[in-house]
């Protein structure tokens, strides 16, 4: 589960950006309008399962790159069920993590920036 990463890993994040502060605030701060994650709950509430995996594969990777663990896990977790032929109710739980991670996520970076 997911709770035992951090939502943000500052430091190693800070470290992927080569100790760049500004930088890897830059990224922080374009990563609040992101909107892989609303493309991918749009995906999924069309029916478009082979779209939702691309748009969370997206989300993965971006959040990864940032640090953002929790959200890269559920994101991660997500896209394993949907490479898997998962769908229904497991699929809408994973997507309610994924909407949780998100927005936790991004209150997170807001309180980081400040």
């Amino acid at each position: 589960m997911s709770e035992q990463y951090p939502v943000v890993d500052y430091e190693q994040g800070l470290a992927r950006f080569l100790g760049n502060d500004n930088l890897y605030r830059k990224f922080l701060n374009k990563f609040l309008s992101d909107g892989s994650e609303a493309a991918f709950q749009d995906a999924l509430k069309a029916g478009d399962l082979k779209q939702a995996e691309k748009d969370v594969h997206t989300l993965k990777g971006t959040a990864g790159n940032l640090s953002l663990l929790r959200l890269f896990h559920a994101a991660d977790e997500t896209v394993q069920a949907l490479r898997s032929g998962c769908s229904g109710e497991e699929l809408a739980r994973l997507a309610a993590r994924v909407a949780e991670e998100k927005a936790l996520t991004c209150r997170k970076i807001q309180e980081l920036l400040g």
